[in-house]
């Protein structure tokens, strides 16, 4: 193996590792990462190691400060309420533009993507409860599949980033959402969704959103 393909791979190590262990709760809002640590546990460079949290930072998962170092992302209220109607307004947009464009393949891609996340275990054993990999794997998937068909790649790749800096906050509010139905709303999203009803897709969608957030704030 080449060397730079041999540094991406070993980055990509760091990244997945590093990233699980923030999701999962066994790295806590605020904790410090210390770059010698995860250098001697992951057998790594440094660089490596800087170029993953740098990537994680990118996330929004960590943050980076002169002099500090990286740091797992705390909660910021302001920023929530930022990142969920910047989300709204653009994945409500995506949305939108897939039920004017999307095709029949579009609709048999979110049928399949709703099936396999119906059918997913969605919480792990323990104490706090959390997501399993499975199913957040599968929830991203879904909301892709809602949007894929709007026909702007750009667009969906501006969705995608904001929904994966809005991953942590959905984890922070499992163990808070337990009156939740989240199954339900996701049902009544692709059948208005089918029904090529925009407005009350849209609707339906923001309101998935922003109950995230509901969720965290009213737990502050």
């Amino acid at each position: 193996m080449r060397r730079t393909e041999r540094a991406t791979t070993l980055t990509e190590l760091v990244y997945t590792s590093v990233r699980g262990d923030i999701l999962a709760g066994r790295l806590g809002p605020g904790e410090r990462l210390r770059l010698a640590a995860l250098t001697e546990r992951h057998g790594v460079s440094l660089s490596v190691v800087r170029e993953a949290l740098t990537r994680l930072a990118a996330q929004k998962l960590v943050t980076a400060e002169p002099q500090l170092g990286f740091a797992v992302a705390t909660m910021s209220v302001a920023e929530l309420q930022d990142l969920t109607a910047v989300r709204s307004e653009i994945e409500g947009l995506a949305l939108r533009h897939a039920v004017e464009r999307g095709d029949i393949v579009w609709e048999g891609r979110l049928v399949s993507a709703h099936h396999v996340l119906a059918n997913t275990p969605s919480i792990a054993p323990g104490n706090p409860p959390r997501l399993t990999e499975e199913w957040a794997g599968a929830h991203a998937e879904f909301h892709a599949a809602l949007v894929d068909g709007c026909g702007s790649p750009l667009l969906c790749q501006i969705r995608q980033s904001l929904y994966d800096a809005a991953e942590l906050y959905r984890r922070w509010s499992v163990p808070v959402e337990a009156h939740r139905d989240v199954a339900l709303e996701h049902r009544t999203l692709m059948d208005a969704t089918l029904a090529r009803d925009a407005e009350r897709a849209v609707a339906l969608l923001v309101g998935h959103i922003r109950h995230t957030t509901r969720i965290l704030l009213e737990s502050m």
